[in-house]
């Protein structure tokens, strides 16, 4: 079994199997032939797969370009003998892109790696401070609360600090109902009556009848799946504290005991499993859908006792892109902040979209018609402080821009400035503490400024500075809240009053 551990979007600097690995050459070669079951596979094909959770869930549907990624990509390939046996993999080398998380390799044919993508910008620190922060301010998750240690955390941790997440977010919808069958012997009879049965049970007659019901009860399949995770949860280090975080999350605990208390069993556990690996498709209780996906990844896939599913992949992965502009959206709208009228516009759920072109044609063409698009930048704000009719238009990218703009984001924002009239626009991108150079005396964020021609509009670029070395999560959260604090308080109206 091997442990490989890798940084995000390494595709300018790919790391070799041998320098991973060392010199065990036969580990070399069984993380290779594991991999191979992931690399150069986009996630639209890996996404089938019940035990591969991926953030955000609706790849695929809004055609953002997401399911286009690829987990990680080979660049050389292993030698091969005349017996189509792999002897070497000196010249196999590993391309990450914008996925974070934990991904393992288990079951037939596999020899169990594990692999683990940090963020870039945990390469000095080795505790990955910065995807652990975005997680927490995200999936509102107090890790001091946790007293979680980062010495002994593994990738796959991130799975049970969002399960309260997404708990809550599916009890937000009400307890889940539906109708299931139950076996009775007593004298309410309300169903068929089970004639071989009762002559079993009841012989001679006692007052009782076997009978057979279909109730509708929160007593069911999906449930006791929740419950069972409940329970799993409890049982490590951090678990009870997990459950136990604020008051909405305990009280969803304890409803859900409630509801199961009849029928739990921890001898179920691989029957109940059994009856959830259907997909549940219900158009009302869609949060359910994915809490059902996340907790057959617990029960399944860390511990092999209850494993029952047939697939070899297993993880959790997090696009960096899609998570750092849901970071950014937890400070643009924090009052606490002195942030104002901020949009967050969602095309995946086609909310606060601004119309492209005028809808005052009533030609009923459809290429006419198919113009009417909306385009959906990440953030705006068309007047940015009180009795001010100053706006700016922000654009959240995960890309290294210290290095420059790219020409392709460049007209995108200048297509938003002009068709929302609003004569500012700015990037937010992280920057790394150590590739400053000579502009350490810039604070935590980074301004660059760019005038664009004939005065018809500015362009702003601000590089958070992520800490690389700090060595302490409460040092380095600290730096981070500077860092929004200045953001805020400082770069973002100085921008706009000062052009």
């Amino acid at each position: 079994m091997s442990h490989l551990t890798l940084t995000d979007n390494n595709f300018a600097n790919p790391v070799s199997l041998t320098t991973l690995l060392k010199d065990d050459v036969q580990a070399q070669i069984h993380a290779y032939e594991d991999l191979q079951l992931v690399a150069n596979k986009n996630l639209k094909a890996l996404c089938k797969n019940q035990s591969l959770l991926v953030f955000p869930h609706c790849l695929g549907e809004h055609d953002d370009g997401i399911e286009e990624q690829f987990i990680v990509q080979f660049e050389g390939s292993a030698k091969i003998n005349d017996e189509d046996k792999i002897v070497s993999c000196d010249d196999v080398k590993i391309k990450t892109g914008n996925l974070m998380g934990f991904i393992g390799f288990s079951g037939k044919g596999c020899h169990g790696t594990k692999l683990q993508i940090r963020s870039r910008f945990s390469e000095n620190n080795k505790q990955d401070f910065f995807l652990h922060y975005m997680l927490e301010k995200v999936f509102k998750i107090n890790l001091f609360n946790l007293n979680y240690s980062y010495s002994n955390s593994s990738g796959f941790d991130f799975i049970y600090l969002i399960f309260p997440y997404f708990l809550k977010r599916a009890l937000n919808q009400g307890l889940f109902k539906t109708y299931k069958t139950f076996e009775r012997n007593d004298s309410a009879v309300k169903g068929a009556i089970n004639v071989s049965r009762h002559i079993r049970q009841n012989v001679p007659f006692g007052g009782r009848i076997a009978y057979r019901s279909r109730e509708y009860t929160f007593d069911n399949h999906i449930m006791q799946l929740i419950r069972h995770t409940i329970e799993f949860v409890k049982a490590k280090p951090v678990g009870k504290s997990i459950l136990a975080q604020d008051e909405e999350i305990r009280k969803a605990v304890a409803q859900i005991v409630e509801v199961t208390n009849e029928t739990y069993s921890l001898q179920k556990r691989s029957k109940v499993i059994f009856e959830n690996l259907k997909p549940l498709n219900h158009p009302y209780y869609l949060d359910y859908n994915y809490l059902q996906k996340l907790c057959l990844m617990i029960l399944n896939n860390v511990n092999s006792q209850y494993s029952t599913s047939s697939s070899p992949i297993y993880g959790i992965l997090f696009d960096g892109a899609w998570l750092w502009e849901e970071y950014l959206w937890t400070m643009l709208k924090d009052a606490k902040l002195g942030c104002k009228n901020f949009v967050h516009p969602t095309n995946k759920d086609r909310k606060g979209g601004i119309r492209l072109f005028d809808n005052t044609n009533n030609d009923e063409d459809s290429s006419v018609r198919n113009c009417y698009r909306r385009i959906y930048p990440d953030f705006y704000c068309e007047n940015l402080a009180e009795d001010s009719t100053d706006g700016i238009i922000l654009d959240a990218k995960y890309k290294q821009l210290d290095k420059g703009l790219v020409r392709d984001d460049l007209y995108q924002i200048i297509s938003y400035m002009h068709t929302m009239k609003i004569q500012t626009g700015g990037f937010i991108y992280p920057v790394a503490s150590t590739t400053l150079n000579n502009r350490e005396s810039a604070g935590n964020v980074v301004l660059d400024k760019y005038c664009l021609a004939n005065n018809t509009g500015f362009i702003k670029s601000f590089g958070f500075v992520i800490p690389e070395c700090e060595t302490d999560y409460a040092a380095f959260q600290q730096e981070m809240q500077n860092a929004e604090m200045e953001f805020v308080q400082q770069r973002l109206s100085t921008s706009i009053k000062k052009r």
